[in-house]
């Protein structure tokens, strides 16, 4: 159980407030303001689980049919007692509760993502149209009832309207006849009491007869009932009561049927207003890029760039600085460093996350983050100095204590601050030490954060404790607010004085009271955390290289992918050309053989049919150069510059390169290189004849190769990936001298060239263009 104070301390009711400004109704508020830690594991992941769901929902910019709802609990309860009678606004609100019961019913049944919160809910909405049209048909959107809301009514009003229409038109006259006379202030009429009368100058009230029903404040005015209308008035107002106790009536025997449906209609508002409050912590969660962390009772606490939810409403999420924090075997982390650099608030942080996710709140962290299901949230941070008691800080600090090692298991976080202080270093630093040592023992995870030099020592030696630190800045002298789990920190207190103004000769003379020992332990941490920033710079600098490397290497693979399906393209289109061709040459020959049927094969005929078929022959065997394959010798050794073909193919061409360690050789096949094995060549013998380049019917050509690339404008590593294809396909082409427009801007995209041009392997040399030609803007690549 997770006491009130720890959810006041820990400031949690803050963050209910903010919530609370995403329900629309008064119920759904009050759910927000009701939420706490659950004590069900189950109960917190369905919590979880109906937040989730609904967030998945806004995101596809669906949102429930939800609108403002005052408190109706006391007027359903109300409408179920005999004769009682709901004010027609009541009604009204009730009628609103109905419509919105079915929408939302309707609206959630159409989600099919949202299952944990339609298998919870979609029972208990109020769904009865026919409730709904008796209320409508007798109440209107304003809450008036309307004219038909019964006969009795609608005759009442329209008695009413007919006697107002006549006594409007009486005292209009009488109201002519006394602005004739300058019996009257102003020329209009007005409603003293429920009855309509005249303003009537003081000094003239005697000729008016009628009854006085005011006077002004000036006393220069009097408003005078007429003689003529007190019958009229008087009808009036017996219909006027008329009317007010038949709307009771018909009031009456409404509540009477709302009370018939009141139980299922007060389930419907608990649901509305449970809906209220999922869909509030929903949109809370979109404004924090927040989710709903693992939650398991068996499992490490991890937090993955987790941020406290107040510092990132204040400051907003550039500036706050995220978390990253484990917990598994190692159940004490000691957190050290300077003074306002950030160690309480990663308590805070800890705490308030826990608490939120506990209660079915989204946190302020990444998706993979885990939370251990805490009975227990346990903590002493602050001043607990109490007068009422008559207790110091030390005592009331050491009283917080011993109900914390009283109460904290394998279920509880503990959180402490500055522990071992108030009292005398060391007595306080061997109290720090049995109390977390205690701890450790009960196998509760907690998070402490400490001056004690010597529990650094500790920690660092001590089985299921971790050091951990906030970074500084030594450079410029403040708090990075960074935390770094594994190393202890220094206190930096000089560092921190020297920023703040105190001079040097009194540090030096500070540091001289300090005991050596000590001073070297400091400046061993300090040097400590130097080289640890510089690795993990060092690190993340390789990690950045890594990836890029590896998405070079993915792009360079995607080349060749596509590369080896247009040459398998190229050479099923070359086959078909040639079978088409090879289809048109025997249509031809079969025609020239009918010729010689049909002619009787006279002589001439037969020569002309020969000698056509003879120069299609000769045509072929120039189109397609047919290599002379040499009988096979498995030992055949391929030299560069001898021509080989590929087995169980027509395709032949020159070795440029051979490899026998990869079993691999460079053909040029026309203007194609293509990588093969060694094992798949068999040795052949060209023609003189060089083949033609353009075929009649078959004919196909590489695309030409450019000799300039103009990556101006262009980001780096999109640069880098066109550079590199421009190299290889300039290398493939033959091309002996290429152009690389980078520009001079900057000159970060001629630093990339450069260091390209360096490390690859086809680039002979390189030099900027002259003057003339665009100078160090441009680079001159000479290939091998």
């Amino acid at each position: 159980m997770i006491s009130k104070s720890v959810l006041e301390k820990l400031e949690f009711p803050k963050i209910l407030q903010f919530i609370s400004r995403y329900a629309y109704t008064e119920g759904g508020k009050k759910e927000v303001f009701r939420l706490e830690p659950l004590e069900s594991l189950q109960m917190a992941k369905l919590e979880g689980s109906y937040v989730t769901e609904a967030t998945e929902i806004l995101i596809k910019n669906d949102f429930p049919p939800i609108s403002y709802l005052p408190e109706l609990r006391e007027d359903l309860s109300r409408s179920a007692i005999e004769g009682a009678v709901l004010t027609n606004k009541s009604i009204l609100d009730i009628l609103t509760l109905a419509e919105t019961s079915r929408k939302l019913f309707q609206f959630l049944k159409a989600q099919t993502g949202a299952h944990n919160i339609n298998s919870s809910f979609l029972e208990l909405l109020f769904v009865d149209k026919v409730f709904e049209h008796h209320i409508s048909r007798i109440i209107d959107e304003n809450g008036d009832l309307r004219d038909n809301a019964s006969q009795k009514l609608n005759e009442i009003r329209e008695e009413i309207r007919h006697k107002t229409d006549t006594l409007g038109k009486v005292i209009n006259r009488i109201l002519k006849d006394l602005s004739d006379s300058y019996l009257v202030r102003d020329d209009y009429v007005t409603q003293r009491d429920g009855r309509m009368v005249v303003p009537v100058k003081s000094e003239h009230k005697r000729h008016v007869k009628g009854f006085i029903h005011a006077e002004s404040s000036s006393g220069q005015t009097v408003y005078i009932e007429p003689e003529e209308t007190l019958e009229l008035n008087n009808e009036i107002l017996s219909l006027n009561f008329a009317e007010k106790r038949e709307i009771e009536r018909i009031l009456r025997e409404l509540t009477k049927k709302v009370g018939q449906y009141s139980p299922r209609l007060k389930e419907s508002l608990e649901a509305v207003s449970s809906l209220d409050s999922i869909f509030a912590r929903a949109k809370y969660s979109l404004e924090i890029i927040g989710s709903f962390p693992t939650l398991e009772k068996d499992q490490p606490l991890r937090l993955m760039d987790a941020r406290h939810p107040l510092l990132l409403k204040k400051l907003g999420r550039a500036i706050t600085v995220p978390l990253n924090l484990e917990v598994s075997e190692k159940n004490v982390i000691l957190i050290t460093g300077p003074n306002a650099g950030g160690k309480t608030v990663v308590l805070k942080t800890t705490g308030i996350l826990a608490i939120m996710a506990l209660s079915g709140i989204p946190i302020p962290a990444g998706p993979d983050s885990n939370l251990h299901f805490f009975d227990e949230i346990l903590l002493d941070i602050g001043d607990q100095q109490s007068i009422e008691d008559d207790l110091s800080t030390f005592s009331s600090h050491l009283s917080n204590i011993k109900h914390i090692l009283d109460s904290a298991g394998e279920d509880s976080l503990v959180l402490l601050d500055e522990i071992g202080t108030g009292t005398d270093p060391a007595e306080g630093a061997a109290l720090a030490t049995a109390i977390l040592v205690t701890l450790q023992k009960n196998r509760a995870i907690v998070l402490a954060t400490t001056h004690h030099g010597s529990l650094k020592i500790i920690a660092n030696e001590q089985p299921g404790f971790e050091n951990a630190s906030m970074e500084f800045d030594n450079e410029r002298l403040v708090p990075t607010y960074s935390f770094n789990q594994g190393l202890p920190g220094s206190s930096y207190a000089f560092e921190v004085a020297e920023r703040i103004g105190l001079g040097k000769e009194f540090l030096n003379m500070a540091k001289g009271y300090l005991d050596s020992d000590k001073m070297k332990v400091e400046d061993f941490l300090v040097e400590l955390e130097k080289r640890s920033r510089a690795l993990e710079q060092k690190l993340r600098t390789s990690e950045i290289e890594n990836s890029r490397l590896k998405g070079l290497a993915n792009l360079y693979q995607a080349n060749l992918e596509r590369i080896e399906a247009q040459k398998k393209e190229i050479l099923l289109k070359a086959k078909s050309s040639a079978d088409d061709y090879l289809k048109d040459v025997n249509r031809k020959v079969e025609q020239a053989i009918r010729q010689i049927k049909e002619s009787n094969a006279k002589s001439e005929s037969i020569k002309e049919a020969k000698k056509e078929i003879e120069e299609l022959k000769n045509e072929n065997k120039k189109l397609i150069p047919q290599p002379v394959v040499e009988s096979i010798d498995k030992n055949h050794i391929f030299t560069p510059g001898e021509f080989a073909q590929l087995k169980n193919s027509q395709t032949a061409g020159k070795v440029i390169e051979v490899d026998s360690e990869k079993n691999r050789a460079i053909l040029l096949v026309g203007n194609i290189k293509i990588q093969v094995k060694l094992d798949e060549l068999l040795p052949a013998k060209r023609k003189e004849a060089e083949p033609r380049q353009e075929y009649s019917r078959s004919s196909f050509q590489t695309p030409a190769a450019n000799v300039r690339i103009d990556i101006r404008g262009q980001k780096p590593e999109e640069a880098e990936f066109e550079v590199v294809r421009f190299l290889d396909n300039a290398n493939s082409a033959g091309l002996e001298r290429v152009e690389i427009l980078h520009g001079k801007g900057t000159g970060v995209l001629k630093r990339m060239v450069k260091e390209i041009l360096t490390k690859h392997d086809q680039v002979d040399k390189f030099y900027h263009a002259a003057i003339e030609q665009g100078g160090d803007g441009v680079t001159i690549v000479e290939l091998k």
